[in-house]
């Protein structure tokens, strides 16, 4: 596991892939091409990068949601 995968594995907020949710997200081209390149030099699926990043935008806006649930 390179390091780039171990630090999305690490953000992985869900017990179990099999239990993942379909989203539809739109980006900008630019967005969209840059998280392309991202996904093939480094070999990590967009989607773990898309789920790293709303987990730390959630982590970031925590305070806004109330009490952590388990």
């Amino acid at each position: 596991m390179n390091t780039a995968h171990a630090h999305v594995a690490a953000h992985d907020p869900l017990p179990s892939a099999s239990r993942l949710e379909p989203m539809l997200i739109r980006l900008p081209p630019v967005l969209a091409d840059q998280l392309r390149q991202l996904a093939r030099a480094t070999r990590i699926r967009q989607s773990d990068y898309l789920r790293e990043a709303v987990s730390d935008l959630l982590s970031k806006y925590q305070h806004l949601l109330g009490p952590e649930r388990s």
